[in-house]
């Protein structure tokens, strides 16, 4: 099969490997469609999982089923949640797999192979068939709407409430649609691509600018920043935007570090709270959801072949235009 493989930093190969085999406990999935999500720029950036083949939001066909698997046969659809815990740590056994370290580092796309091929082996408990009205080149988006749902869920916001998403990524402009279904209201995006910015208000916010600096021409402070850039030298800007009381999320992982004045945020109250990966509820969720909304998936805004991936990654470290961007092995 075609597989593209991280080799090291800013390294990407397009290689011929071995077609996957179905052990006992999986299937083997052909792949439909495999998103690219931050964590897989981040990676690439630094050679994080080398020698594997990255891509963990992905959906397709059951190719093969291996001994000891109900319930799933050759021709069935599908999305795979890429989270493999490990069972035993103590955020398992509380109910919180989904912070697994083993889950966020060894499960598909990470250091397991995963969708940026024409094949992927995956156990078949990660398994979940789509529900009426999600179409299979959507089912990719699964994944990244669960994230942003999972996000939405930690700021705790009520109809009525006003939020601020800084990054209209992927994860900021799912996010900005969970805020809207939910009757969040006003809904101000932040972003410097003015193509996300776009998308973002047919998603349901009532306003996008361009810089932080701009939100305040559209709303006061609000009860929730959901930062969903990653980029740290944001968070002192992105606090000060919080209400007494509220929360500023952080969706976004910020490798980097940056210096913070935290004392108004002692006075006035606020919450930091992370937000990472998504549980299984929100999975079910994400799955209700784009079954009901097939408009979500207007984030699209390119089809991309493993062949050009190298290409693509390199644009997308500085996007100038564009949404989402879906790997499709099938061109």
């Amino acid at each position: 099969m075609r597989a593209v493989k991280l080799v090291e930093a800013h390294r990407l190969e397009l290689v011929d490997a071995p077609d996957p085999e179905a052990t006992p406990g999986e299937v083997v999935v052909r792949v439909n469609g495999c998103g690219i999500c931050g964590s897989d720029l981040s990676s690439y950036k630094v050679g994080l999982f080398t020698d594997a083949v990255p891509g963990h939001e992905l959906a397709g066909v059951v190719e093969t089923v291996g001994d000891g698997v109900a319930g799933w046969s050759p021709g069935d659809q599908a999305v795979i949640d890429p989270k493999i815990p490990c069972g035993a740590c103590d955020d398992c056994r509380n109910g919180a797999s989904h912070r697994c370290a083993m889950a966020l580092t060894a499960g598909i796309g990470f250091a397991r192979d995963g969708g940026f091929a024409e094949l992927v082996a995956a156990p078949a408990t990660l398994l979940h068939r789509l529900p009426p009205g999600l179409a299979l080149e959507n089912a990719c988006l699964v994944e990244p709407l669960s994230v942003a749902i999972h996000g939405v869920e930690r700021a705790r916001l009520g109809a009525g409430d006003g939020a601020v998403v800084i990054g209209l990524g992927p994860i900021g402009l799912f996010t900005v649609a969970t805020l809207h279904a939910r009757g969040v209201s006003p809904i101000v995006g932040v972003d410097p691509v003015a193509d996300r910015r776009r998308i973002a208000l047919e998603l349901g916010a009532t306003a996008a600018v361009a810089e932080v600096r701009e939100v305040r021409s559209h709303t006061g402070a609000v009860p929730a920043v959901i930062e969903c850039s990653g980029h740290a030298p944001l968070l002192q800007s992105a606090a000060d935007l919080v209400a007494p009381g509220g929360r500023l999320v952080l969706v976004g992982v910020p490798f980097g570090e940056t210096s913070v004045a935290p004392l108004m945020w002692v006075t006035r109250e606020i919450e930091i709270v992370g937000s990472i990966a998504s549980s299984a509820g929100d999975f079910v969720e994400s799955l209700r959801m784009l079954g009901e909304d097939a408009g979500l998936a207007r984030i699209v805004t390119r089809r991309a072949s493993l062949a050009e991936l190298p290409e693509v990654f390199e644009e997308l470290i500085t996007p100038a235009s564009g949404g989402k961007v879906v790997v499709d092995p099938r061109l």
